[in-house]
C-alpha cells in the first residue's frame, strides 16, 4: 500500500497530500501551486527551499551538493514524513492549470545563424494560460522533454512564441532550425516556472545571455508601464553582435520611457563593435556597485547565472531573496 504524507507550505498554510514516490515540486504543481523552480532536474538550484520540519529523501544515486543546512531541492526531494517548507512565494489559492495538448506551428523565422523564433497556436478550449516568464515542455516521441520560455505577451487566443537556439548536435533544436515548418504539430505541457515579476516598487536589473532574452522579453512586453514606473535596465550578453538577435526591439523598449535602459555586452566582438565588452554580469557590477535596493531577474547560461548570483550578493549587497533566475540547461543533445 502506498504511503501518503502531507506537504505543507508556509506562510500560506497550503497542505497537500503527497504519494510516497512523488517529489515535493510535482505534488505542488499537480495541485496548481507554484513553489520557486526552474529546470526541474536539480541542476539550476532555483528550487532550494528551507525545511521547517520533516524529512525528505532523494532517488538512489542522487546527492545534491552545496545545499544550505536544513534546505532541500524540491524538484528532487521525496517526503519520508509529513513536511513543512518555508515557501513565501506559494499563494494560498491554486494558480495556472498545467495542461497537455498538441500545438500547431504557425511560423518559423530564422533570425540569426542559430536562433529561430517559433510561433505556435494552442487549441481552442485547451484553457492554456501563462504568466510572463514561464515556460512549457515540448514532449518528444520518445518521452524526452525540451523546455522553452514564452517570449510573447499572454494572449487569450492561445498564441505562444519561443526563441530556440540550435545547439551543436542538438537532436531537437537542430531539427527546429533546419526542418520545422508551419503546420507541424508539437506536443507540449505547461506552464511551468516561477520566474515571474514580483509585485514590488524596487528598481530592477534584467540580465540575459543568448536566448535568455525570451522570458525577459515577455516581461518587458507585458509589464511596460510598471517597469517604466519602477525603473529597469536590461543587460544582454553574447559573444558576437549577431547573438543579440533582437537588438532593435530591446532598443525600442529602452527608448519608450526615460526610466528604462538597454546595455548590450559582447565578450568576443569584432573590430566594428563600439559598445560594452567583457562578461555581462561584470558590466552590471561596474554600473551598480550597490544593488541593495534592487531586484535582479537573470536568465540564460548557468555559469553566467551562478557568477552573477555570487558577485551580486557578496560584493554588491544584493538581498539574497531579490535574485530571481531561470537557468537554461545546455546539453549537447538539446
Amino acid at each position: 500500500m502506498m504511503t501518503t504524507f502531507v506537504v505543507k507550505f508556509e506562510p500560506s498554510n497550503v497542505a497537500l497530500p503527497s504519494e510516497s514516490d512523488s517529489t515535493v515540486l510535482d505534488t505542488a504543481l499537480a495541485a496548481g501551486f507554484f513553489p520557486k523552480h526552474s529546470c526541474r532536474r536539480g541542476e539550476c538550484r532555483a528550487c532550494e527551499t528551507r525545511v521547517v520540519s520533516g524529512d525528505v529523501r532523494y532517488a538512489a544515486g542522487v546527492t545534491p551538493d552545496g545545499l544550505k543546512p536544513g534546505h532541500c531541492l524540491t524538484c528532487l526531494a521525496i517526503p519520508t514524513s509529513d513536511v513543512v517548507l518555508d515557501a513565501p512565494e506559494v499563494a494560498s489559492v491554486p494558480g495556472r492549470r498545467i495542461v497537455k495538448m498538441g500545438a500547431r506551428v504557425t511560423s518559423v523565422d530564422r533570425v540569426s545563424g542559430d536562433v529561430a523564433v517559433v510561433r505556435v497556436q494552442t487549441p481552442a478550449g485547451s484553457d492554456f494560460k501563462f504568466n510572463p516568464g514561464q515556460y512549457v515542455d515540448v514532449v518528444l516521441r520518445d518521452g524526452a522533454r525540451r523546455s522553452y520560455s514564452m517570449a510573447n505577451v499572454p494572449a487569450d487566443d492561445g498564441r505562444v512564441e519561443w526563441h530556440i537556439r540550435a545547439m551543436p548536435a542538438g537532436r531537437f533544436s537542430q531539427h527546429v532550425y533546419q526542418n520545422l515548418k508551419a503546420r507541424d504539430l508539437l506536443r507540449i505541457e505547461g506552464p511551468f516556472g516561477s520566474f515571474t515579476l514580483r509585485d514590488s516598487e524596487a528598481p530592477l536589473i534584467f540580465l540575459a545571455s543568448g536566448t535568455g532574452y525570451a522570458p525577459i522579453a515577455s516581461m518587458m512586453r507585458a509589464h511596460g508601464g510598471s517597469l517604466a514606473k519602477r525603473g529597469a535596465t536590461f543587460y544582454w550578453g553574447g559573444r558576437r553582435e549577431e547573438d543579440l538577435y533582437a537588438m532593435e526591439e530591446a532598443m525600442a523598449w529602452a527608448n519608450s520611457a526615460a526610466n528604462l535602459k538597454f546595455v548590450p555586452v559582447l565578450s568576443d566582438p569584432d573590430d566594428q563593435w563600439r559598445g560594452r565588452t567583457g562578461f555581462v554580469h561584470e558590466a552590471v557590477q561596474k554600473d551598480h556597485p550597490d544593488l541593495s535596493g534592487f531586484e535582479v531577474y537573470a536568465c540564460g547560461n548557468p555559469l553566467m547565472i551562478d557568477a552573477a548570483r555570487h558577485v551580486f550578493r557578496t560584493e554588491c549587497g544584493l538581498v539574497e531573496n531579490n535574485f530571481f533566475n531561470d537557468s537554461f540547461v545546455t546539453a549537447v543533445n538539446w
